[in-house]
């Protein structure tokens, strides 16, 4: 058994968890165990799907409640658990971990990036340049979640010169699939048999950038009142654009669905997806929306990288609401979705040959 330790903020709803979690489901569970270090004391919704397949988690204090502590606690559950790998997914952070993998004895450190690009001042661009340099020298093994992730952790050279593994932000494709039958029962069930959705799925933050889609949407609302937003996640802007939905008076047009287990169900029941974030990694959700056949909008601030498709638009967060909301209403009329399986698994995103090839990684320690 070789056993893995995962360094996460939370094993929330986000995508690096759901990520971890398809990969856990799909991995050889006989030879490799992922146990997990996550921050502060309140138990992720993904936290019992994780301990079902057999893994441990443990809670720190985060580096904002008692950096000492947290450092502290983290060093004792690598020292004392013997642990044959240390996987880090904090970006730029990841160091710290790294760095007591490396004091006790674990012989394979994996640094793991998931951001392609966040605003940065002068003093955080130095940061991550300063901490770039403490993690390519305490970590064995360098992964990103795309090429961009890649050169904005471990620069340009590194990235084309094929030293980091592209881990791809891989799903169960068949699952994704667009079926006629599960878009009439969901709608059904949501109460939108007869009307335009247009559906977002993430945490509400800063980074997703929600006070925006809601203006793309009342704009949408103001031209077609058959239109309705769904809104799938939770966070700690939620009440926040909660208070806008009713000062928007879009209290009737907007259905906040909280964490959903069944968003493959969820995208199918959609017209159009739209994600504005201001910054991404690589968003999985967009791979699950072109796997779904749907019309998809993107700020142009995500990678390029993701687009396997003609589903996929990108729009630059320059441009008024309005502009955004003429676009998507060109879809208002149209029921046509496309079947991108094969496509999607030629690009890589097939979870059953990626969690394979991380086999073979993990296997190499």
């Amino acid at each position: 058994m070789i056993n893995i330790l995962h360094i996460v903020p939370a094993l929330d709803s986000g995508g690096v968890e759901n990520l971890l979690l398809n990969y856990y489901n799909h991995i050889d569970r006989d030879k490799f165990k992922f146990d997990f270090i996550v921050y502060g004391k309140e138990k992720g919704t993904l936290e019992s799907a994780f301990e079902k397949l057999g893994s441990k988690i443990y809670h720190i204090p985060s580096r904002h409640e008692s950096f000492i502590m947290s450092c502290r606690q983290m060093k004792e559950i690598i020292r004392c658990n013997n642990y044959d790998i240390v996987h880090a997914h904090q970006n730029r952070m990841s160091f710290i971990p790294l760095y007591y993998a490396k004091k006790y004895g674990v012989h394979k450190r994996i640094a793991h990036s998931h951001m392609a690009f966040e605003p940065e001042g002068m003093i955080k661009k130095l940061e991550r340049k300063l901490f770039s340099v403490l993690i390519k020298h305490y970590a064995t093994d360098w992964f990103a979640c795309g090429a961009d992730a890649a050169k904005w952790l471990y620069g340009n050279t590194n990235t084309t010169n094929n030293k980091v593994y592209i881990m791809k932000n891989a799903i169960c494709i068949e699952k994704y699939a667009f079926n006629t039958d599960v878009r009439n029962q969901k709608r059904k069930e949501l109460g939108v048999e007869d009307k335009f959705v247009i559906g977002h799925v993430g945490r509400f933050s800063y980074q997703k950038n929600h006070e925006y889609l809601l203006n793309i949407f009342n704009e949408v609302y103001r031209k077609n009142k058959n239109a309705i937003l769904i809104l799938v996640g939770s966070g700690e802007l939620e009440n926040s654009i909660k208070e806008k939905v009713k000062k928007l008076g879009l209290e009737d047009a907007v259905k906040f669905l909280g964490v959903c287990n069944n968003v493959n169900e969820i995208l199918q029941a959609m017209d159009v997806f739209l994600l504005p974030s201001l910054y991404e990694g690589l968003p999985i959700v967009l791979i699950e929306s072109q796997a779904a056949g749907l019309k998809s909008f993107a700020a142009d601030t995500i990678t390029s990288e993701i687009k396997y498709s003609s589903l996929l638009e990108y729009i630059s967060l320059e441009n008024p609401p309005q502009y955004w909301a003429n676009e998507i209403l060109k879809y208002s009329n149209s029921s046509y979705r496309k079947d991108t399986s094969s496509v999607l698994k030629e690009a890589g995103y097939d979870i059953k040959e990626e969690a394979r090839k991380l086999e073979l990684l993990y296997a190499d320690c």
